[in-house]
């Protein structure tokens, strides 16, 4: 899988011989390095991008480095630094480094697609680590041994010392209690900072650091006046673009559902990229809730006329927890680790790459009344409204409820509430930060929902170092040209029910599938947690319990508590307590490796 590592010396002296050796050790497969005496800069190929990263590691005009990455809009970067008389190969990663000689720390804004790089200047004089998107590519630094560090590789960063960092306890608090990591720059291991998604890291030679936001969420003017078959074109040429940019190799894989976002992605794929051999994966839970998920995908598989589609059900106890033993960098973001690893495994079987159709509800999410009053008027509201009514039969969405703040900050504190099993005194040690994002002005549900940090978690959870699978998930909807593009769409219609990719697939996708409301997957919590107990039965799982309930965690956890929350028949309380589990798991890993 594909990976890098860049060392740094700030004194200027050669990298330790011993960390160079350490690196080769733990590393293996094919390798790329360069040596510059005080800067050392690996590569590890993967075919996740082909073309985009075989110049890498790079120097170019000084500037020394890797990273991984792929670029969207290659030819507007070329052309942007053609103007500047910056002219050169037009690979990924030969732009990347032309648009840093050309720009500097600046550069990241220029960029577009996945990304996360390391490079030290011409001049020596800083460090700069980019990370681009919304996270798909990660990267982490460490100070180690004198020298500043750049991985997208954690266990490989903290592997450089020889002895294992120790455990953050505030990255464990936040961990059991939300599931996921609320602090952007933090890690669960002591001493490693994660470069936070859309940022830039500056590191001076006299130490200093800089954390600089190079992207956000647009806030581009509405554009009203145009046609529905203006709006739709534009949509699907934008989309068939992004997909394009991300569909580089022979085959793919798209996990298909049945309902529109990645249905839509199977259509215009097959447009945009006629000639990559696009297989569709659903995962049926038909078994467990006897829903009918599948049967509109088959539905949506043979109107993209898709190379080939599997079906496949899931066993019902798979992927419970203790189900299996792995390694992983860190805990998975997951209350259900095993089952997206089986999962992952299948997709790699069939392509390096999977697209994924996450997010078009939140880039859809409509306006609230307030905010499409502020942007449109009252005039304009009140016919957009009465024209959407005729047209649909429904009144639009105006977010009664989402317009009064007191409400929204109790949504905050219940979704963001310790369970009765963390300790108190833990919670009130390390207390969430705050989130000081001024809102957005005029789609701010669909914005608060891109900035939660779960994204960044859910983009690990599927980084091939933590799913232990060599394949990468790539999120075409999540392109900023798609993003700035549906925020400058009027609320009314489009923003409505997904009005715009029903309208984008008429006469594309069956009318059973464009007239399919929303299916949530009811009752999956309650059924997992039934299985869950059916396997508590047997005596073997309550042995594998108590031992993967390590008495490590007994610092951030009441047992007892704990224990009593697990037997209890709340699917919520039990997925929420299933984190404890693999929090065990991965620190008895921990104590496995350090042996």
């Amino acid at each position: 899988m594909s990976r890098f590592l860049v060392c740094w010396n700030r004194d200027g002296d050669r990298v330790a011989p011993a960390i160079v050796a350490a690196v080769d050790t733990l590393q293996a497969g094919e390798v790329r390095r360069l040596d510059r005496r005080d800067v050392f800069a690996w590569h590890w190929p993967s075919d996740w991008a082909p073309g985009a990263e075989d110049a890498l590691p790079l120097e170019r005009s000084g500037w020394i480095g890797s990273g991984v990455l792929r670029l969207d809009d290659r030819d507007a970067l070329r052309a942007r630094l053609r103007d500047t008389g910056a002219d050169g190969p037009g690979d990924d990663a030969s732009l990347a480094w032309r648009a840093l000689e050309t720009w500097g720390v600046d550069a990241p804004r220029r960029w577009s697609g996945d990304v996360a790089l390391a490079a030290v200047s011409h001049t020596r004089e800083r460090l700069v680590v980019a990370r681009s998107g919304v996270g798909v590519r990660s990267a982490f630094h460490r100070t180690v041994a004198g020298l500043e560090c750049v991985s997208d590789d954690l266990a490989l960063l903290t592997s450089l010392a020889g002895t294992p960092c120790p455990i953050s306890d505030r990255a464990v608090v936040e961990y059991l209690r939300l599931g996921h990591l609320a602090t952007p720059t933090l890690t669960f291991h002591e001493g490693v900072t994660r470069v936070p998604a859309s940022h830039t890291l500056v590191v001076e030679r006299d130490g200093r650091h800089r954390l600089l936001r190079h992207w956000d969420l647009p806030e581009p003017e509405v554009r009203h006046g145009r046609t529905e078959q203006k709006v739709v074109d534009e949509f699907n040429d934008l989309l068939g673009r992004s997909l394009r940019d991300r569909l580089r190799g022979p085959r793919a894989s798209l996990l298909l559902s049945g309902g529109l976002d990645s249905p839509t992605l199977a259509i215009l794929a097959k447009r945009a990229a006629p000639d990559v051999a696009l297989t569709g994966v659903t995962f049926s839970w038909a078994r467990l809730l006897g829903d009918d998920e599948a049967t509109y995908a088959r539905l949506a598989a043979s109107a993209a006329g898709l190379s080939s589609h599997e079906v496949i059900e899931q066993a019902p106890a798979e992927g419970l927890p203790c189900g299996g033993i792995f390694s992983s960098p860190e805990p998975l973001p997951d209350p259900e680790p095993m089952l997206w690893r089986a999962q992952a495994a299948r997709l790699a079987r069939i392509a390096p790459v999977t697209l994924l159709g996450e997010d078009m509800d939140a880039l859809l999410a409509p306006s609230t009344l307030v905010e499409q009053l502020r942007t449109d008027g009252v005039m304009r509201t009140a016919y957009a409204w009465g024209e959407y009514a005729r047209a649909s039969g429904r009144r639009p969405w105006i977010g009664a409820r989402r317009s009064v703040p007191l409400l929204g900050r109790w949504r905050d504190a219940r979704g963001t509430a310790a369970p009765a099993w963390l300790r108190t005194d833990m919670c009130a040690q390390f207390p969430l930060p705050s989130d000081h994002a001024p809102p957005h002005p005029r789609r701010s549900v669909g914005a608060r929902a891109l900035r939660q940090p779960v994204w960044d978690a859910t983009c690990w959870l599927e980084d091939p170092r933590m799913s232990g699978a060599e394949v990468t998930v790539l999120l075409p909807f999540m392109d900023p040209r798609i993003i700035a593009f549906c925020f400058a769409l009027p609320s009314v219609p489009w923003g409505q029910r997904k009005y715009l990719l029903r309208r984008a697939m008429r006469g594309a996708l069956p009318d059973a599938l464009l007239e399919r409301p929303k299916r949530p997957l009811a009752g999956y919590l309650d059924a997992r947690v039934a299985q869950w107990n059916a396997a508590s039965a047997h005596e073997s799982f309550h042995e594998s319990l108590h031992e993967s309930l390590h008495a490590s965690v007994d610092r951030w956890v009441d047992l007892p508590r704990l224990r009593s929350a697990l037997g209890g028949g709340d699917g919520k309380a039990t997925f929420v307590a299933w984190r404890v589990i693999e929090l065990s798991r991965w620190i008895a890993q921990r104590r496995t490796v350090g042996a």
